[in-house]
């Protein structure tokens, strides 16, 4: 499995589907058992062993779902990797249709991406995403690269296993289950199979299903468990010794690709982790007895273990051939009546209700403060029954601070008292990272701007979770920026953050749609902030900021262009507000800024004396693949002339397409927008969107100005893609006047 997209989407596919109705259903073929094969009294303890196999794991399903058509108990389950997933679930009393719920409501593409869903991302992490650097940051430290040890930290997965396990979270011993279960894990220091018994349900599934070098592995017991196929894909041997004296084993395993199929890197790939797994399934497979039932499901040929987007194939292949072996399993088959008793009996009553918190226990392996971390967990209320989805959000909100690894949680129980214990990890990867990014605009009548950017980030600095980032910009507007972020108090949400910066930037002034002068502004500014993080969805900033520069005249005509050297010193104040789920390409949520700033001449020494206010508001709204995205601006001087590099500026692709990057320049500017887009797929593997914008707006050097009629219509159709460099946008935009251009951007457009 060549790419990360293939390698973790071996545990999504077990679970993304949504069967039809069976054919048995339908067509009433569900028989009672033949009389006299076996006595009910008596009857032979039966042992299903459910094998590995990425996507072919609906297979399992489709069995599980023809064993209860057919009345065939099943006493003792061992799993590996998918087969883990699967029977861990069943085996812990959820049922068929449980499990067929949790595929229909979990977005699983979500669950697998190796970013932190930005929804839990704290705002000083969101404030990342207002740059073009790329999201993964490896880490560099001691002066060396270093990676995760997974791909994918497998948080999302952790959290939904830990909630499907839930009502069975109290139980330690595996045999106490409603069904005796094991599942089967390797020891990635021998290769060795780990036989998991007992402990966490939750972490034993997910231990079994830790596909190397895509997710993280599982320590248990000091040991690092990967997924089991590697040592043991179908555990005939393990459902033996757990007492069955029947065995139902489900080989969904790949057989080895043929030469003339070896095209490809990823079937190179494949056919090593065929390799890998199919020695010992054969092994396994040799174990069985005449008395022994193998199922063997076939799938179409092109079927892999990573194409979960055709999990129902395999859900009906699995159906398919228990029903085919009808005749052999109706030898096990219950009556009615001593079948209601045996589902009866795998009721599990432990926490058949959620259960009551009576504490909250940290397990904080990190150097994070434990009060920064409980500040963030403060909703999940103790004395009152556990609500998952508030625990669940706590836990992402703790996650979401990008400071460690993994975040987990198990329920406990201490004598009469039933608590949470989390588990904290650090990122092994951390905590110094480096981050790159690249960036690209270009209008079919405008200069080109690129950028290449290298960021150094130092996290963890103390306890309270300050850090240090340092970013160098190279290209047509080069930028050095240091920055030091501080929070303060025990929760963390209290900050003070200065900021130094140098930067070269390029300013066309236009007259009409003619460029009349080219002009580069250099400047540093220090900024003095603090202010207060309102969790993960907003914050209220204040602070000073002060100025110098300089303009250098380098084509044209100087009319347009301010004095040569220039001083700003200035006072804000600044609201904002960011629920957005992507930034790229937002599906939902919101992001608004209000802010104030006053140019204060006697007290900063200011060239100039002005006030201003600056609104920017964006909602995004998602039906299906189809999304609205609402935006406002309205940029207003209040008193004073702005000079020219706090003048507001407009024009450019979705804001008002049509027109040159920044063509308009006033101390007044309104925009509205509307941009309509539709997920039309993947390129490459990338989300890829088509969508079409209109934009109403206009600048103006007075209020008095403002006016409706005064407005200019623009608008643009584009396409784009979300790579891991940054969303790529190729698109052509018209303005009123028939004024036209082509535009290519590579970083954030909205």
């Amino acid at each position: 499995m060549g790419s990360r997209f293939r390698a973790v989407s071996v545990f999504a596919t077990a679970l993304l589907v949504s069967p039809p109705l069976t054919l048995a259903q339908q067509d009433g073929l569900v028989q009672a058992p033949a009389e006299g094969l076996r006595p009910v009294e008596g009857r032979p303890e039966i042992g299903l062993a459910l094998s590995g196999g990425g996507a072919r794991g609906g297979a399992h399903i489709g069995v599980l779902k023809a064993l209860e058509e057919l009345r065939v108990p099943v006493d003792y389950i061992a799993g590996t990797s998918i087969g883990a997933i699967v029977g861990g679930f069943y085996a812990s009393g959820r049922t068929v249709a449980e499990l067929e719920e949790l595929v229909d409501t979990i977005d699983w593409e979500q669950a697998f991406l190796n970013i932190t869903p930005r929804e839990h991302r704290s705002f000083r992490r969101k404030r990342d995403d207002d740059s073009f650097l790329v999201k993964q940051r490896p880490g560099l430290n001691s002066g060396e690269l270093e990676l995760p040890i997974g791909l994918v930290q497998g948080q999302v997965i952790d959290l939904i296993i830990s909630q499907f396990t839930l009502p069975a979270a109290t139980i330690d011993d595996f045999d106490e289950l409603p069904i005796p279960f094991r599942a089967v894990a390797a020891d990635i220091s021998t290769g060795e199979e780990v036989v998991l018994g007992s402990g966490s349900l939750a972490r034993a599934v997910r231990a079994s299903m830790a596909l190397p070098a895509a997710l993280t592995p599982i320590e248990i017991d000091g040991q690092l468990l990967v997924d089991g196929g590697i040592a043991m894909n179908l555990p005939v041997e393990i459902a033996r010794d757990m007492g069955s004296d029947v065995i139902i084993a489900v080989d969904i395993s790949s057989a080895l690709l043929e030469r003339d199929s070896l095209n490809s890197v990823l079937d190179v790939t494949t056919q090593l982790t065929n390799l890998l797994t199919r020695q010992g399934v054969e092994q396994q497979r040799e174990q069985l007895t005449e008395r022994d039932v193998l199922l063997s499901p076939e799938f179409e040929e092109e079927l892999n273990s990573s194409d979960f987007d055709r999990m129902n194939e395999a859900i009906e292949s699995g159906y398919r051939v228990a029903m085919q072996h009808r005749e052999e399993l109706s030898r096990f088959s219950l009556p009615p009546e001593e079948w209601a008793r045996y589902i009866a009996s795998r009721v599990d009553p432990t926490l058949e209700e959620p259960p009551v918190i009576d504490f909250v226990r940290l397990d904080n392996r990190s150097t994070i403060a434990d009060s920064i971390i409980e500040t963030r967990m403060r909703d999940v209320v103790l004395g009152e029954p556990l609500e998952v989805d508030v625990l669940e959000e706590a836990i992402g909100q703790v996650y979401g601070l990008e400071f460690f690894q993994n975040v987990r949680y198990e329920v406990v129980q201490e004598g009469d008292l039933t608590g949470l214990e989390v588990e904290i990890l650090p990122r092994s990867w951390g905590p110094n990272y480096l981050q790159l990014g690249m960036s690209f605009a270009s209008g079919s009548d405008s200069d080109s701007l690129f950028g290449l950017a290298a960021s150094y980030l130092r996290t963890e600095i103390n306890d309270r979770g300050g850090e240090w980032r340092s970013t160098f910009v190279v290209g047509d507007e080069p930028e050095f920026t240091m920055d030091f972020y501080q929070p303060l108090g025990k929760t963390g949400l209290y900050f003070f953050e200065p900021t130094l910066s140098f930067q070269s930037l390029q300013y066309n002034d236009f007259d009409g749609q003619e460029l009349v002068a080219e002009a580069r502004l250099r400047q540093a500014t220090l900024e003095l902030g603090g202010g207060r993080e309102l969790m993960n969805w907003g914050e209220v900033r204040a602070g000073v900021m002060r100025t110098v520069g300089e303009t250098e005249l380098r084509v044209g005509v100087p009319g347009g262009i301010p004095r040569d050297d220039y001083r700003n010193g200035e006072l804000f104040t600044r609201f904002m507000v960011d629920t957005l789920d992507d930034v790229a390409f937002p599906r939902s949520g919101m992001r608004s800024t209000l802010e104030w700033r006053a140019s204060l001449p006697d007290l900063l020494s200011a060239d100039f004396d002005f006030d201003q206010l600056r609104l920017d508001t964006a909602f995004a709204k998602t039906w299906g693949r189809h999304t609205l995205l609402s935006t406002l601006r309205y940029d207003t001087t209040i008193s004073g002339t702005a000079p020219l590099n706090r003048a507001f500026r407009m024009g450019g692709f979705l804001d008002l397409s049509g027109l040159n990057e920044n063509q308009l320049t006033g101390q007044h500017a309104a925009r509205f927008g509307i941009n309509y887009y539709r997920r039309i797929g993947d390129l490459a593997l990338f989300p890829a969107f088509a969508g079409v914008s209109i934009e109403y707006g206009n600048v103006w050097e007075r209020r008095s100005d403002i006016a409706l009629d005064d407005m200019l219509l623009g608008g643009s159709m584009w396409a784009g893609v979300d790579t891991p460099v940054g969303p790529i946008y190729v698109g052509y935009g018209l303005a009123e006047g028939g004024v036209d251009a082509f535009y290519v951007y590579l970083g954030r457009a909205f």
